[in-house]
C-alpha cells in the first residue's frame, strides 16, 4: 500500500530528488468541483434546501460559500478561521452570502471554475482543494451519497487536516498511521487506524464523529469534534 507522504510536500522520508513533486492541485481541485457540479445537476430538486451537517447551513449556503469564497486571500481565510472558533464551526455568516439562483446555476459556476483553474497559469494549492472537498462532503452527506474522490485528492486533504488537527482529533490520531482502506494511501507513524477515505475525511474535517479504528476491530467508536 502506498505511503501518500512520498508524493506530497509534507513528506518525512529521507532526502531525495523531489524535482517532480508539486504542490499544484489544479487537476485534483477541478475534478472535485466537477463531481460536485454533477451531483447538484442530477440530484432531486429538494436537495438545494436540505440542511447539511454544518449547523444552520443548507446545501444552497455551502454552494454559495464555495463559489463566492474560493479565491479568498490568506487574510480573509485567517479571519474566517477565527470566526469559526467564535461561532462554533460556522465558516461565515449566512447573511453575508449572496445566494445563487438554484442548483443548476451553482453547477454551472462550479464547472466554469474547474475549467478556469485548468487554463490559468497560477497554481492551486491544497487549501483550495480542501474547500472543494469539504463542500463535497457536506453536500454528499445531505444527498445521502458518497461523492467519489481520487486518492490524490482525498489523501492530500487528509494529510493537511491531520497535520493541523484540533486537540480532540489529534488525541485520537496521535501516534498512529492512518490508512484509507479503499484509496491505497496511508501516512503517519505507529499502530494503524483504518477507515475508508470518505470516513477518514469526515473525521479529520470534523464533519463526522466516527473515529478510525484498528484493523479487525468491531464498529468504530464515535467522538465529538467541532465542524469546520
Amino acid at each position: 500500500m502506498a505511503d501518500l507522504s512520498r508524493y506530497l510536500p509534507l513528506s518525512r522520508r529521507p532526502d531525495v530528488d523531489e524535482s517532480g513533486v508539486t504542490a499544484d492541485r489544479r487537476a485534483e481541485t477541478s475534478e472535485v468541483l466537477r463531481s460536485l457540479a454533477a451531483l447538484l445537476r442530477t440530484a432531486d430538486g429538494s436537495l438545494w434546501t436540505t440542511q447539511t451537517e454544518r449547523n444552520g447551513w443548507r446545501v444552497a449556503d455551502v454552494a454559495a460559500d464555495l463559489v463566492r469564497g474560493f479565491d479568498r486571500t490568506r487574510t480573509r481565510r485567517a479571519l474566517d478561521a477565527a470566526e469559526r472558533l467564535v461561532r462554533g464551526g460556522e465558516a461565515r455568516r449566512l447573511d453575508e452570502l449572496r445566494p445563487l439562483d438554484g442548483a443548476a446555476a451553482a453547477a454551472d459556476a462550479l464547472d466554469a471554475r474547474a475549467a478556469h483553474l485548468l487554463s490559468r497559469d497560477r497554481p492551486t494549492g491544497v487549501v483550495e482543494l480542501d474547500d472543494a472537498v469539504v463542500a463535497t462532503l457536506l453536500v454528499g452527506g445531505a444527498a445521502g451519497t458518497v461523492v467519489p474522490l481520487s486518492p490524490r485528492a482525498s489523501g492530500a486533504v487528509a494529510l493537511r487536516r491531520a497535520a493541523a488537527a484540533p486537540t480532540e482529533i489529534r488525541a485520537v490520531i496521535a501516534g498512529h498511521t492512518l490508512r484509507a482502506t479503499d484509496a491505497g494511501w496511508e501516512f503517519g507513524h505507529g499502530s494503524t487506524l483504518v477507515d475508508t477515505a470518505h470516513g477518514l475525511l469526515r473525521f479529520l474535517t470534523g464533519i463526522g464523529t466516527v473515529a478510525p479504528h484498528r484493523p479487525g476491530d468491531g464498529e468504530p467508536t464515535s467522538t465529538q469534534a467541532g465542524h469546520d
